[in-house]
């Protein structure tokens, strides 16, 4: 590790030199005022003015207005906000102008500038993977009070399950694939920790906090690697763009939960920072079965029977209290050179009821570094460090709150990345990794720790042959420290023909088992043990997408297909020496011979002239796993999302209504019952939830939102079918939420 280290800070000692050799270090002295309208004259606020191959930009007041100091020369300035068309505009900077800017409004979500699919900015319509973007204004409408609330309202083929094998948190699977395959990043960099055995901790992401969401359908492990065969999520959080930027906000509900967010920076000429912070809770509260249970199983000589089970069982459903604090200061050496730090403490303390004895408390601390490095306005050079520690506690009130470290997980991931724009043809875009892991978890025996380290080199080109058609192909080869070299390619192709755009691919995965699928050695309460098994093989997974796109003006949709199949696929099995001679049998990690899962979406939004926005998405998913022939599966085949979002000017205020549904399928699968050895049947009922919102943007940065969640008051009539895949709602809930901008307010 320290020779690559060494390595990437020569290369960037190098590029610093060589900027510096070059670089005109004649102070600032022009100024370029103007202002950014719409077409209907009136101000477009906090529109983003960059200039093209330097990092100098800013975000424009409340009234459109915007300053930059340059140096004299001529210059591109590109202009954008959500919702517009993007504007390029070259200005000279030597009679300080002043700029009236007028944009487009844009007719679809399509302009939108996205960087996960290849790690370097372009427009969404240009992006040669399925993407799709949830924006800081579509979160601040929808009001979730956590990320796992605001992803189940925005994308179908999504199912979070309850408090997964104790943990209290949340697990969760897209498109039929678990947590395993589907990687959470934020601004680009991996999270450590256990929300629910292999998924992040969801509660470590503010939702006041986020720009954007990036989410990437499909496998991206060419430039993600292991964990990304199934999708990538990318949190943008936000950035101090101003002078002076400040936000405040205090959320409450009619169950008595709370949320409190601040955010207060500066963005000067050369130096910024942004601090943020919130606090969350949510209060435990218990839920009941409202009917009796009935259950099929399958007899020895292969028919069903049936019980019933008149037992009305509740069940007592943790609530929490979180807190979080987030820094990032940048500072620009040169107009080309920048750097940022980042650093972000993160706390969790699960909340019971008066029956729950024992309390958990989950911490994350995460310290981070980046320089980027503007070669020219085609090419540029990007190096980053990420540190993340998390861990969680044990806390037992009954002994004097003596506590114990369950569970921790530290990461350490180095990056040197580097884009280039080439003829205007090619967009390259080549880097090399070096990442760690240690954890230390009661899984282990005798809560040891264990570690392995991954070094990783990776290139991926985008080629516009034509104007119509556009190549993609990437190759990534990992050295696993237990695995050794692996190599995983990509290659994908978009097509426009007319108003439709067709896209599609195929994307290989390499998955090495984790510390856990290795090492694990789980005593559950003496029941039974779940170990590792040091044999297992590295998956591999195969992805294969389909997609058309149509757009005609403020009417567009798509479908997507897709096919995932897996070899040496990790499962958990029963071990056959000791089922069938114990009540409950121990479980061990075997490789599956083969595995598939395979869909499709259907994705439909307009925006009609009288600003109204409807979008609907719908997701079907076939998760083809089966114990003894019976499918095993409980994820919803069918589901689907319906949003419609009205917004009217009143003079200087801007009111809204939104309307927010998500439809889940019946369903039902097959387990494996320890004590009857033998199969029964576990029915899923169909889901309808939706929320209202209503608010309104004041002058002066105020606004007002008002809402209704699970607005028809549907609950689940029998938890007792799965306790993990319930929708666990407490019933109809209504919320308020009120928000100040600081800056508008005092007028700065």
């Amino acid at each position: 590790m320290k020779r690559i280290a060494t390595l990437l800070c020569f290369m960037v000692c190098c590029a610093v030199a060589m900027h510096a050799t070059n670089a005109n270090v004649t102070k600032r002295t022009y100024t370029v005022r103007g202002t950014v309208k719409d077409r209907m004259n009136a101000p477009v606020p906090y529109a983003t003015v960059m200039v093209l191959g330097t990092n100098i930009g800013i975000a424009a007041d409340v009234d459109g207005g915007f300053r930059l100091q340059l140096d004299k020369g001529t210059y591109r300035l590109r202009f954008s906000c959500t919702g517009y068309e993007q504007k390029i505009v070259e200005v000279s900077a030597e009679q300080q102008p002043n700029l009236e800017v007028t944009l487009d409004e844009a007719k679809n979500g399509l302009t939108e500038v996205v960087v996960t699919g290849t790690r370097t900015e372009r427009m969404l319509k240009d992006e040669p993977v399925v993407t799709r973007v949830i924006t800081a204004e579509e979160i601040k409408k929808l009001d979730p009070q956590d990320f796992k609330s605001l992803l189940e309202y925005e994308l179908p083929g999504l199912q979070f399950n309850g408090a997964a094998h104790g943990s209290g948190l949340p697990d969760i699977s897209f498109q039929g694939m678990d947590s395993r395959y589907l990687l959470f990043l934020i601004d680009g960099e991996r999270m450590a920790g256990e929300g629910a055995l292999d998924n992040i901790d969801f509660s470590r992401l503010d939702v006041d906090n986020i720009e954007r969401i990036e989410v990437i359908k499909g496998s991206m492990s060419t430039l993600y690697g292991s964990n990304a065969l199934g999708g990538v999520v990318n949190i943008i959080t936000k950035k101090a763009n101003r002078p002076f930027v400040g936000n405040v906000s205090a959320r409450t509900t009619s169950r008595g939960d709370q949320k409190y967010a601040l955010s207060v920076g500066t963005r000067q000429e050369k130096f910024s920072s942004l601090t943020s912070a919130s606090f969350s809770r949510r209060n435990p509260y218990t839920i009941r079965d409202t009917k009796p249970m009935t259950s099929t199983f399958k007899r020895p000589d292969g028919t069903d029977s049936t019980a019933v089970d008149t037992t009305r069982r509740s069940f007592n459903i943790k609530g929490y209290e979180t807190f979080s604090i987030a820094q990032k200061f940048g500072y620009d050496f040169t107009d080309r050179l920048s750097a940022e730090l980042t650093g972000s403490f993160y706390q969790n303390r699960l909340l019971y009821t008066e029956e729950m004895k024992l309390h958990e408390r989950f911490r994350d601390f995460t310290f981070g570094g980046k320089l980027n490095y503007i070669l020219n306005e085609n090419s540029r050079l990007d190096l980053s460090y990420h540190y993340d520690h998390y861990y969680k506690n044990d806390i037992f009130p009954q002994a004097g709150d003596l506590t114990t470290v369950k569970y921790r997980d530290i990461t350490n991931n180095i990056r040197l990345n580097y884009s280039l724009l080439l003829a205007d043809r090619h967009a390259l875009t080549a880097g090399t990794e070096y990442n760690t892991e240690r954890m230390k978890s009661n899984w282990f025996r005798d809560t040891t720790s264990s570690r392995f380290s991954n070094c990783v080199i990776y290139v991926q080109d985008d080629y516009r042959v034509t104007d119509r058609l556009s190549l993609v192909g990437g190759l990534r080869m990992d050295y696993h420290s237990e695995y050794k070299a692996h190599v995983s390619p990509k290659l994908s192709a978009m097509y426009r023909l007319g108003h439709v755009t067709l896209r599609g691919g195929y994307a290989a995965g390499f998955r090495s088992p984790s510390l856990r699928e290795l090492y694990a050695e789980f005593d559950h309460r003496g029941m039974f043990k779940i170990y590792g098994n040091t044999d297992l093989k590295p998956e591999t997974s195969h992805h294969a997408s389909l997609s058309a796109e149509w757009v005609a003006g403020i009417f567009n949709a798509s479908a997507t297909g897709y096919y995932n199949w897996f070899n040496n696929r990790i499962v958990r099995t029963v071990r056959i020496e000791d089922g069938p001679a114990k009540q409950y049998p121990d479980y061990t990690y075997q490789n599956a011979e083969k595995s598939k899962t395979y869909g499709f979406d259907v994705n439909a939004q307009v925006r009609l002239p009288f600003d109204l926005t409807l979008r609907g998405t719908y997701s079907y998913v076939n998760d083809d796993e089966k114990v003894q022939g019976k499918r095993s599966s409980y994820i919803r085949p069918h589901t689907a999302v319906m949003q419609a979002d009205y917004t009217r000017r009143f003079g200087r205020c801007r009111a809204y209504i939104g309307l927010n549904g998500r439809w889940m399928a019946a369903t039902d699968y097959w387990s494996y019952s320890t004590r009857s050895k033998g199969m029964y049947k576990m029915e899923l009922e169909s889901r309808m939830l939706w929320k209202l919102n209503a608010g309104c943007y004041f002058p002066r940065g105020i606004a007002l939102n008002i809402g209704v969640d699970n607005l028809f008051n549907a609950r689940d009539k029998n938890i007792g079918y799965d306790v993990y895949s319930a929708t666990l709602t407490r019933g109809t809930e209504f919320i308020a939420n009120l928000s100040v901008n600081i800056a508008e307010l005092i007028g700065k």
